[in-house]
């Protein structure tokens, strides 16, 4: 009898098998190594989030607002008693801004002041009750300027035009 040459089926297939589980270990790992303070994901995500209130603007028939403060950005919609705040959970939740990243709004061509938004005890007297972008029903859109700025001399831009479309932007200052 001769010895046997090489692998048999099982032992390649036990191979392959740790080979692929001790990748997808280290790109699941990796994908999930992001900064939270990263300003382009946040950028991101305020786009989204803008592009949720005018898609629910146009479906409600309703004009729905973002309110921007220096801790974060949190949704209203506008109803037969005014502005009132969405909920505090879910796709309307407000969206916290990281104290590492400065955040400027500009409306017109003009700075916005951005105060601290605390919600009021009751929910029908906001403190300030209108919002600073709002998504009108027909797909219009208060044009902004927004820029977050980061430690590493990074800042990005977020451009809201009023026909709804939305454009990042970023540089080196």
């Amino acid at each position: 009898m001769r010895p046997a040459r090489g692998f048999t089926l099982i032992e390649v297939l036990v191979v392959m098998a740790i080979a692929a589980t001790l990748t997808a270990l280290v790109i699941l790992r990796l994908g999930a190594w992001q900064d939270p303070d990263d300003p382009e994901r946040l950028l991101e995500r305020l786009a989204a989030r803008i592009g949720h209130q005018c898609e629910q603007a146009l479906f409600q028939s309703r004009p729905r607002g973002l309110r921007f403060s220096q801790s974060g950005v949190d949704a209203w919609q506008r109803g037969p008693e005014g502005w009132r705040a969405l909920a505090e959970r879910g796709a309307d939740a407000m969206l916290s801004v990281p104290r590492s990243l400065a955040m400027g709004l500009e409306l017109g061509g003009y700075p916005v002041e951005l105060k601290e938004l605390e919600r009021s005890p009751m929910a029908n007297d906001p403190p300030d009750p209108a919002p600073q972008v709002v998504c009108h029903p027909l797909g219009e859109l208060t044009p902004f300027r927004l820029s977050l700025s980061a430690a590493d001399d990074r800042e990005l831009v977020l451009e809201g035009q009023a026909s709804g479309r939305l454009l990042i932007s970023g540089n080196e200052r």
